[in-house]
């Protein structure tokens, strides 16, 4: 009798131990499914994001297109067609986006394989040392000379120093994302501002984040020039979001200079035009007029 009491013991003890095993198997499941919920909100997000940024350049792209047609009754003008061409591609990646397949090739701001948002080919933390081979693709065109203004270079730097004393929640993956910059490791820079800006879209460094987010894409244009499709709406963004910001002049500079790399010249111009307006007396100003007068002049 004694040792039957203590087989059934002995299996209570099992049967115990097996739903304590089975409880934290399940604890875990739903944790993982509670997590890849959480991550499939962040993409949907992110995409909608830039569905709306693309709705934006559109609208502003469609009244543009009003305007030149006004101007030119005959509707014929090479830049009419151009403008035309731009708006059928960004309502084709739009749609693209929305259906969750790739956008058409050469659309304007299509990102590259899976990895980093916008880096081709580049997972977060992925070394830098790929590069295009010889004789593979276009080179891009070389923008026109631009007099002397504070890149952001010198903005990086001083965006170091004040983020090393910054209180700012999330700040020290920002300074993280700066020092990657300032390294030259712009795919590990993007991947941080990235998550900077997901984790604290309120912050006051979201603006600054976004601003080297997409001069880090300008800078690996040099060897996809797909990145400068994908800097051109960052820059667009940020200068929408923060039309009197601090780097709003510099974000529509840099992406004149980014519809040049794309041999854009149209949407080169117009982004200089509003630069101009939007920012009248400052060095970005001054630059913008000189580009446009050298791309007269060419």
């Amino acid at each position: 009798m004694r040792e039957r009491r203590g087989v059934e013991w002995s299996l209570l003890g099992l049967l115990a131990i097996t739903l304590g095993i089975a409880g934290c198997a399940a604890q875990s499941d739903v944790e993982q499914v509670s997590q890849n919920e959480q991550s499939m909100r962040q993409m949907i997000a992110n995409d909608q994001q830039q569905i709306d940024a693309m709705h934006q350049q559109i609208a502003q792209l469609n009244d543009r297109l009003t305007e030149l047609q006004h101007n030119d009754s005959g509707g014929g003008s090479k830049d009419v067609a151009a403008l035309r061409d731009r708006v059928a591609k960004l309502e084709s990646q739009v749609n693209a986006t929305a259906a969750g397949t790739p956008p058409i090739a050469g659309a304007p701001g299509a990102p590259g394989a899976p990895g980093v948002p916008g880096v081709p080919g580049a997972a977060p933390g992925a070394p830098e040392s790929a590069s295009v081979a010889p004789g593979e693709g276009a080179a891009p065109a070389a923008p026109p000379p631009v007099p002397a203004v504070a890149g952001w270079e010198t903005a990086l730097d001083q965006e170091l120093a004040a983020a090393g004393n910054s209180a700012e929640p999330g700040s020290r993956v920002y300074r993280d994302g700066l020092i990657d910059m300032k390294a030259g490791r712009y795919a590990n820079a993007i991947a941080k501002f990235q998550a900077f800006q997901r984790a604290h879209p309120k912050s006051p460094l979201d603006e600054p984040a976004e601003y080297f987010s997409a001069n880090a894409l300008f800078e690996l244009g040099a060897r996809d020039p797909a990145n400068y499709n994908q800097s051109i709406l960052q820059f667009n963004d940020l200068a929408m979001r923060f039309p009197r910001g601090r780097f709003a002049a510099s974000a529509q500079l840099r992406e004149a200079q980014a519809f040049l790399r794309t041999n854009d010249s149209l949407d080169a111009r117009l982004t200089l035009q509003k630069l101009v307006r939007d920012h009248p007396g400052t060095p970005e100003a001054t630059a913008a007029d000189a580009m446009m007068k050298s791309m007269a002049s060419s």
